[in-house]
């Protein structure tokens, strides 16, 4: 996603390829201004049209998959959350992110988004990644915030957190676009966001969900005849559209295809895109049968979606240098360790209904340090020694390491304010751990199962709606 690598990254020892497309490099043969300026017009509609569908299918997940007693709660958060994210960044974080200046690269400033050269199509990327990015956060935090937290977290990340980390990793002023590193000019790769948006976004909901506590219905809990046939195709759709989202995000505009050699990176994105999506569902499917040997099941259909998503995750950063086969290769590898994580999480204290650490957190991570020694082409289009690679593999490293210490700190240090004011837990959440509490310290854990969750008749309705009245039952009695 990121379209804004430093030009003048490479080491003395290279030239700058012969590009004619490109228009700064003195050819008579640059593309004509007005076709770049209706190709990156179109790219950013199909940008906005993508994440909105997105954020649907982010809402279809979240009521497929959370156990909650209001689904409406989920939906009007969502949609409450999507108005605060494209309020703020337009007013504050367009120019934090892309203004026109810039203090030492560490933030920008000055260009109003609503000035007559303002540059729409950045605009539209920085929305695109605070919609994706509030997204992920409140996919594993929606159902258990209240009102109030949530809202002061979506607008501290799309008003400034995100916008800087744009303007460190995607602006052409950025400091992590410009550093010399063992005597080598080195840039950041980040493509497809896992960097700025997937790998941040996923740490704060994965610390949030660690001062909420363990759900105290827990996803292994919800029994497959709970769930009516309209969660399947609900949830099936909303994957779908994830995953579209995801495709339509990673689409290059001419004006980064202007910057590099003579490709086409539209068909080779969406190749790339539609490879790693098969690579992921294929592996887990086949996990699935050797393992588990029944398949037909709500969670496993489930499951493979998820592995197709972590799939087109893990090769974002660089699925713009990756050939086909090692973009298919990247993606088999990423959702096997997708399998295993998202099993552990499963039955961790961490456990998200919808693998959010598991894939954009792990993936994500793993996807930043891919493309500098797997990636067939660098940035301008030039092959590079392996040594290089390798100084391109610390940065990229010591990149996501600055982002992950920066986010934890950040947040850290807001989820804790929010803990000791207590304006943390929703009332529904409050309340079903201080019941758990109570239950834990009278009951053996055998007959708690059995009482609450009646794992021992499986006959008997066992609905989420069932597990909370069980649940009250045996709170009065005790």
């Amino acid at each position: 996603m990121t379209y804004f690598e430093n030009h003048n990254f490479l080491n003395s020892k290279f030239e700058q390829p012969h590009n004619h497309l490109d228009p700064g490099n003195g050819t008579t043969n640059g593309p004509d201004p007005n076709k770049i300026w209706m190709e990156d017009s179109i790219t950013s509609a199909i940008r906005v049209i993508c994440v909105l569908i997105l954020r649907i299918g982010f809402i279809l997940a979240q009521v497929g998959s959370i156990p909650v007693e209001n689904a409406f709660m989920i939906i009007f958060r969502n949609i409450i959350e999507m108005a605060t994210a494209i309020f703020v960044y337009g007013f504050i974080g367009f120019q934090l992110s892309f203004g026109k200046k810039s203090f030492y690269g560490m933030i920008n400033y000055e260009g109003y988004i609503g000035d007559e050269n303002a540059n729409l199509s950045l605009a539209t990327l920085g929305f695109s990644s605070c919609l994706l990015g509030t997204a992920i956060t409140s996919t594993m935090l929606v159902a258990r915030l209240r009102q109030l937290p949530m809202l002061l977290i979506t607008v501290l990340i799309s008003s400034a957190f995100l916008p800087i980390l744009m303007c460190w990793c995607w602006s052409s002023q950025g400091w992590m676009t410009h550093v010399k590193l063992v005597d080598q000019r080195v840039s950041v790769k980040d493509f497809g966001a896992n960097l700025v948006v997937h790998v941040p976004t996923a740490t704060i909901g994965l610390i949030g969900t660690l001062f909420l506590g363990r759900r105290i219905m827990k996803l292994k809990d919800v029994d497959k005849f709970s769930l009516g046939n309209e969660y399947t195709s609900g949830i099936v759709t909303g994957y779908i559209f994830i995953i579209i989202g995801h495709i339509g995000l990673n689409m290059p505009t001419s004006s980064y295809e202007a910057r590099h050699e003579m490709r086409d990176y539209i068909s080779h994105v969406s190749v790339n895109s539609l490879m790693a999506l098969g690579a992921g569902i294929l592996v887990i499917s086949l996990l699935v049968v050797v393992f588990t040997r029944d398949v037909y099941r709500y969670w496993i259909i489930v499951k493979c979606l998820q592995g197709g998503l972590a799939g087109v995750v893990i090769v974002s950063a660089g699925i713009d240098v990756y050939t086909p086969a090692i973009n298919f290769g990247i993606a088999c590898g990423g959702s096997m360790i997708f399998f295993l994580v998202s099993n552990l999480v499963h039955y961790s204290a961490v456990e998200d209904c919808c693998n959010i650490v598991a894939i954009y957190l792990v993936c994500g991570s793993l996807g930043v340090l891919l493309p500098s020694v797997l990636g067939s082409k660098e940035h301008l289009g030039l092959s590079v020694p392996f040594y290089q690679s390798l100084i391109h593999l610390l940065w990229q490293f010591l990149c996501l390491i600055i982002v992950l210490i920066t986010t934890i700190a950040i947040f850290l240090s807001v989820f804790t304010l929010l803990h000791v004011i207590g304006v943390l837990r929703n009332e529904y959440e409050e309340e079903n751990h201080q019941r758990a509490k109570v239950l834990y310290g009278r009951l053996p854990w055998k007959r708690y199962l059995d009482r609450i969750f009646m794992i021992n008749d499986k006959s008997k309705d066992i609905s989420p709606e069932s597990n909370r009245d069980a649940m009250n039952q045996t709170f009065t009695a005790t």
